[in-house]
């Protein structure tokens, strides 16, 4: 049977595309309040949590050296979206885009302008998906009282 072709920059900024869409349709249905407050989560349904397991097993078959060092992201990533903890499941994607960063400024690997332009794209979609991302961290009174 004949090796996969290992992947090119363009399919991992896909299939990582494929793993924050599916966190959010997910995180979409769960409340901001239950992030924390519901021991074990939300649950995703079996078929959404097949999905995510197989865009990260489809990746693995395929990273080769080159992507490798995300794999334990997106295995961790996985992890926490079985269980339903989204709040947990953001963060290594979000290494994962650091990571991608990384190879691209070491030159192990070429992305084009419309490349870099989604891989921050899916960084700021990332971070939106997390609860205190979208509230400020202190309640200050408006300047005109001070």
């Amino acid at each position: 049977m004949e090796k996969p072709k290992e992947l090119e920059s363009s399919q991992v900024i896909d299939i990582l595309g494929e793993l924050v869409a599916s966190l959010a349709t997910f995180s979409a249905k769960v409340p901001a309040q239950s992030f924390m407050s519901i021991p074990g989560g939300i649950r995703p349904t079996e078929e959404a949590v097949e999905s995510y397991e197989d865009i990260v097993y489809r990746f693995r078959d395929r990273a080769g050296t080159t992507f490798k060092s995300l794999s334990p992201l997106f295995i961790d990533s996985l992890e926490a979206f079985e269980t339903g903890k989204v709040f947990n499941a953001v963060p290594p994607l979000q290494q994962a885009v650091e990571q991608l960063v990384e190879i691209h400024k070491d030159k192990k690997i070429a992305t084009t302008q419309a490349g870099q332009q989604r891989i921050q794209e899916l960084y700021h979609r990332l971070h939106k998906l997390l609860p205190e991302a979208n509230k400020p961290e202190l309640e200050l009174p408006p300047p005109t009282s001070y």
